[in-house]
């Protein structure tokens, strides 16, 4: 900064002070040159100036004058056609002056060689004539003095000039368009006004409304005075130790790139240079492939890609806030007025630093919370959500340099991650494939995390790994990722991604996760009409599975539809039922045709229901209590995890996940099936397909079984009604032909009065056993019938010992009645002896050579239907003979007995037993069996007796339970 008081100024200063403004006064090219020519002769001493112009399409240099030590001469009119890399296509290029110790011997520019040898011009200086990095022409000043060149202030003194020259050549060559928009003319190039460049850094900070705008008016005067390749600031980072450039190649417009993606370095980087910096000092290289001072910036040079250097710190008190530097991509000798310029600015911006600091922070927060509340208003508009997420995209892509931005729907059936939007807008109708299923720990990470993670260098990441493929795709090489619901369960995630590592901001992560958390409405809203969608198409499913399983009563057809209906429920290409009938072990197999060809299985195989690993791990299943598991019964597995013998018959080369489960409807009953289900190896099952394949394998199993079991009863009544009949017309056909017998025999004892008794007895036996079977021959046809009869209880022991008398006698038993009660009972007598008969029989065949059996009569009181008092005879059986625990078991159970499994009650005694337990539950009877303590066997008959007469009782008749 200058004092109050000036120095007195050079007479070299007033004199360029002078020419400038006469330069500024001229209204053509031409009027240019008088004030050069007076500068260059009268304070330089120089006898050699010439102006060129460049005309960038021809590539020419077009003379506009000047003189030579001969005065005038057409020479200064010539055109000079630029050869690609010759030395004066160089010198504007680099925008870099040079200096020549003879023009005449120099054998770089044939073409002034010449002219220089004729005129006697020897030690020349070659000036570019620069403007916005936009090279305008050259300007050429020399003596007839070997080796004579600029030094000291009139060296500088010339590059202020030519900086001036170059504004003013810009102005006489504007177009009309832009002469007609001065304002913006100025604002985009100022012009040098000052003969004071930090007076004029002043005036053209002061100019601007905003302090940012001042800042980049500040560095486009600095860098209009210097002239480097590129002019960059540097600003520390509010948030992480690495500074930021956040201006740079002043003069001309910033790329979108570069817009974008600030460069950063971080304070380590810096290594050397920032201790220098942070001591006052300013950094300069000339050359970084020569440099071996351990200050130089090297890593800042390479991200800057440059060759030369100079950079001075932005100080406030001893903090390094930033930083300013001139660059060069060429090697260059950075002179002291270069530095001090650039010292003297780098002071300026310490004073707005604290200031833009805090205008950058709240400028940041406005951002964010503009995006944020825009995005909340146009949900509460209900606007359409894919203009929502467009405009979330494009103003996130742009207020964070991102060049990719994605949110992403969990789909829980699959477990990928759906793109429900992402930018820029993908080519074509087609959106971008899923992203693949996370692993267990980045599962984890982002479900816990509650706010957004940034990964700055992907490609020496593990974290979301099984994305790697995805993203290196897309050529993301840095991404912050938040989920919608931070700290929950996950929804959905918004996930922001730059092509180059990133060191992410915290206020950039914060912006991040409060537009995930906006965005996470419509996540949430579109998540709900997908499973509403779902819902939808599974209810349907389900519907038409129920309707079909109950439109038919045949098992074969029971069991394709049933398939069918599964293989749409679950969108599967394959579903297939090992069957077996009941008692076997050894299924086969029923199956629809595949969906596809990689999904066949061996129609023809047998497998063997308890040596097959899977459906053995589904039967054990089954037995599983789903009270507190509801997919206890379920087997989900693996192709790759099968063992080899189930690999025979499921077979498809593309069978990835497999589900089994029995068809069983409940634990007491026996199985009747085993389900497959089987899909590609990247299937996902969802709670929701689960639970209506559940639902629908259940229908399946009560239809499988219900069918089963009338086709079995329906066999068996069937069988039975023929048996039925054809024992019938058997017995009317033997009670017809005794009854003849027995006519025949009553006539001839009728004709001989001489006829014994017993034959007389014996006619009489007969005639009253065909009376007896009359009743059934009439009226027991195809159901049973109550009839009523009259005997002692005596008499009815009496004839039920007769019958077993075979038994006792081969198996030397001993059968003793006790307490034999003088007993007439009236009612179905006959049943009620076979009943007897039956209970005696099945203790006779039980019981060991020369064993006991004991019957015992006991009149009981006890309460009988309605509560009132009952009067019972108990008749019990007692022996010491064995009996299969699992018959006793069956007979208590019958209610709950599997009609469809092997049972010992399919064939004698059970069956016998098992109608005495029903007719006595039809007649009234109490019937039961158990073991005693002491080992015998007990069967014990409670009869009811008539309440009004405990010498007689009757038979009740009571409806079959059904």
């Amino acid at each position: 900064m200058t004092s109050a008081k000036s120095s007195k100024v050079s007479p070299a200063l007033a004199a360029l002070v002078n020419t400038i403004k006469q330069l500024q006064q001229q209204e053509q090219i031409g009027g240019l040159i008088a004030p050069l020519v007076s500068f260059v002769q009268e304070t330089l001493g120089m006898s050699f100036v010439w102006l060129g112009l460049y005309n960038e399409a021809a590539k020419q240099l077009i003379g506009q004058g000047g003189t030579t030590p001969v005065g005038d001469h057409p020479f200064l009119k010539q055109k000079l056609t630029l050869a690609a890399g010759s030395l004066l296509d160089q010198v504007l290029m680099n925008r870099k002056p040079i200096s020549l110790p003879s023009l005449k011997e120099e054998v770089r520019l044939a073409e002034l060689r010449e002219a220089a040898t004729r005129l006697g011009i020897q030690g020349t200086a070659i000036y570019p004539i620069i403007r916005h990095r936009q090279p305008l022409g050259i300007l050429m000043i020399g003596s007839t003095t070997w080796g004579d060149t600029l030094r000291g202030d009139d060296l500088a003194h010339m590059s202020l000039l030519v900086s001036a020259l170059g504004a003013e050549l810009e102005r006489l060559t504007a177009t009309p368009a832009t002469k007609a928009a001065p304002e913006a003319k100025q604002a985009a190039a100022p012009t040098i006004t000052s003969d004071d460049p930090v007076r004029h850094l002043l005036q053209e900070a002061s100019r601007a409304p905003s302090l940012g705008q001042r800042i980049e008016a500040l560095l486009r005067a600095v860098h209009q005075f210097c002239q480097p390749q590129r002019t960059s600031l540097f600003w520390r980072d509010l948030e992480q130790p690495l500074y930021r450039r956040r201006s740079y190649t002043v003069g001309k417009p910033q790329s979108r790139e570069s817009q974008r993606q600030p460069l950063a370095i971080t304070q380590q980087e810096l290594a050397g240079c920032y201790t220098a910096l942070a001591s006052g000092q300013t950094v300069s290289v000339s050359d970084s492939q020569s440099v071996v001072s351990a200050t130089a910036p090297l890593r800042l040079m390479q991200m800057l890609n440059c060759r030369a250097l100079v950079a001075t710190p932005i100080l406030v008190g001893t903090d390094v806030v930033g930083f300013l530097t001139f660059e060069r991509s060429e090697p260059y000798p950075w002179n002291d007025n270069e530095k001090k310029l650039l010292q003297v600015t780098a002071e300026l911006l310490a004073l707005a630093a604290p200031t833009e600091r805090l205008e950058h922070l709240l400028a940041q927060t406005q951002q964010a919370q503009s995006l944020v509340s825009e995005l909340a208003q146009a949900i509460c508009d209900e606007q359409d959500w894919k203009q929502v997420l467009h405009h979330a995209g494009e103003r996130l892509a742009a207020d964070l340099g991102a060049q990719w931005v994605f949110l992403l729907s969990y789909n829980s059936l699959t477990q990928v991650f759906d793109v429900l939007f992402q930018y820029p807008a993908p080519r074509g109708r087609d959106r971008h494939p899923p992203f693949p299923p996370l692993q267990k720990m980045d599962w984890q990470l982002l479900e816990t995390a509650t706010t957004a993670i940034a990964l700055e260098d992907y490609s020496h990441e593990l974290r979301l790994y099984s994305w790697k493929e995805v993203l290196d795709k897309l050529h993301i090489q840095s991404l912050v990722v938040a989920t919608t619901t931070p700290g929950h369960s996950l929804e959905a995630l918004l996930l922001v991604g730059r092509t180059e590592p990133t060191v992410w901001s915290k206020s950039q992560q914060t912006l991040i996760q409060e537009v995930a958390r906006t965005l996470g409405l419509i996540s949430h809203q579109w998540q709900l009409q997908t499973t509403n969608t779902q819902q939808e198409q599974v209810r349907s499913a389900m519907l038409a599975g129920f309707t079909a399983l109950q439109r038919t009563q045949n098992l074969e057809r029971i069991e394709l539809t049933g398939l069918q209906q599964l293989m749409n429920l679950m969108q599967v290409p394959l579903v297939a039922l090992v069957t077996w009938r009941p008692g076997q072990t050894v299924g086969s197999i029923v199956a629809p045709p595949p969906g596809h060809p990689k999904f066949a299985i061996r129609n023809d195989a047998e497998i063997a229901l308890y040596e097959d690993p899977l459906i053995h791990s589904a039967l054990m299943a089954s037995q599983a209590d789903v009270s507190s598991n509801p997919y206890a019964w379920l087997i989900q597995t693996t192709a790759a995890e099968l063992d080899p013998r189930t690999r025979e018959w499921l077979s498809g080369p593309d069978i990835g996940q497999i589900l089994a489960i029995a068809l069983r409807t409940d634990p007491e009953y026996e199985p009747s099936g085993v389900l497959i289900v089987a899909d590609r190896r990247d299937r996902r099952w969802s709670t929701l397909h689960l639970e209506a394949f559940l639902t629908l394998v259940n229908h399946l199993a009560w239809a499988h079984r219900s069918t089963s079991l009338i086709q079995m009863l329906t066999q068996g009544w069937q069988t039975l009604e023929t048996l039925n009949w054809y024992k019938h017309r058997r017995l009317e056909q033997v009670y017809s032909q005794l009854a003849s017998l027995c006519n025949q025999l009553t006539q001839w004892v009728q004709q001989h009065p001489e006829a014994a008794p017993l034959l007389r007895r014996l006619g009489t036996l007969l005639q009253t056993q065909l009376e007896s079977l009359h009743p059934l021959l009439s009226h027991e046809v195809w159901q049973l019938d109550k009839t009523t009869d009259t005997a002692g209880l005596a008499v009815l022991l009496k004839r039920v010992m007769d019958r077993i008398e075979n038994w006792k006698q081969r198996k030397q038993l001993w059968i003793q009645v006790h307490n034999q009660p003088v007993l007439t009972l009236n009612g179905d007598i006959s049943k009620l002896e076979l009943i007897l008969y039956e209970l005696l029989l099945f203790a006779c065949q039980r019981s060991p050579s020369q064993g006991r059996i004991d019957i015992w009569c006991q009149q009981i009181e006890g309460m009988g239907q309605g509560g009132k008092m009952q009067s019972w005879l108990e008749l019990s059986i007692t022996d010491n003979g064995e009996i299969e625990p699992q018959l006793l078991i069956k007979l208590h159970q019958l209610e709950h007995l599997d009609w469809l499994a092997p049972s010992s009650l399919d064939q004698p005694p059970g069956r016998h037993l098992k109608v005495c337990f029903n007719l006595c539950q039809r007649l009234g009877y109490n019937l039961d069996m158990y073991k005693l303590e002491d080992g015998r066997f007990l069967s014990r008959l409670l009869i009811p007796l008539n309440s009004g007469d405990t010498g007689t009782f009757e038979l009740q008749s009571s409806q079959p339970r059904q």
